[in-house]
């Protein structure tokens, strides 16, 4: 195969799956702002939005990318698997925690809107982010292997088209949290 068949190849394997990307992003972001807008604590609430999409993006694209790797290379088993589950998980737990804290010194000395405690928006991005992942986790490893087997390569179009489903179970699991916490 020559580079200009691969990279044909590549543009008909990915150019699909980012216009789900893309469609997928603005519906989230539409559902988001109806979901979020009447609550009081709309302000600082908006703050932890942007760095839940990204650390989603962030940690669940690598265990994408390893998790089709392993496919690839024929090294997929329920040990690499574990792993890589495992090792997401804890990723995202901690930087959850962060976000948390950013929030709490976001809200401390610019927003300045003092109606949800510390612990709560603590808690938001950290079960945000759990529930986000119990979704992801099996939806992308499944997407991963269907893909591989129609002969497609998994790295071209499983990212692309989980980037839009996990923007809008982000959104809909963040929307979850905050109304299972009972923010105001």
């Amino acid at each position: 195969m020559d580079w200009q068949d691969t990279k044909w190849k590549i543009v008909k394997e990915v150019f699909p799956s980012e216009i789900i990307s893309i469609i997928g992003d603005i519906l989230a972001g539409i559902i988001l702002t109806i979901l979020i807008v009447p609550f009081e604590s709309f302000l600082i609430l908006i703050l932890l939005v942007p760095a839940l999409l990204s650390i989603r993006g962030n940690i669940s694209g690598p265990y994408i990318a390893r998790t089709s790797r392993d496919i690839i290379i024929g090294e997929f088993n329920k040990k690499s698997l574990l792993e890589n589950i495992l090792a997401t998980y804890t990723l995202s737990i901690l930087i959850a925690f962060l976000i948390g804290l950013f929030g709490i010194l976001l809200n401390y000395f610019l927003v300045r809107v003092f109606i949800i405690t510390n612990g709560i928006l603590i808690l938001i991005p950290i079960i945000s982010i759990l529930l986000t992942l119990s979704i992801s986790i099996p939806f992308s490893t499944v997407l991963n292997i269907i893909v591989f087997r129609r002969g497609l390569d998994p790295n071209n179009v499983v990212n692309p088209i989980m980037t839009a489903i996990d923007d809008f179970f982000t959104v809909l699991c963040f929307y979850l949290t905050i109304i299972m916490l009972g923010v105001p």
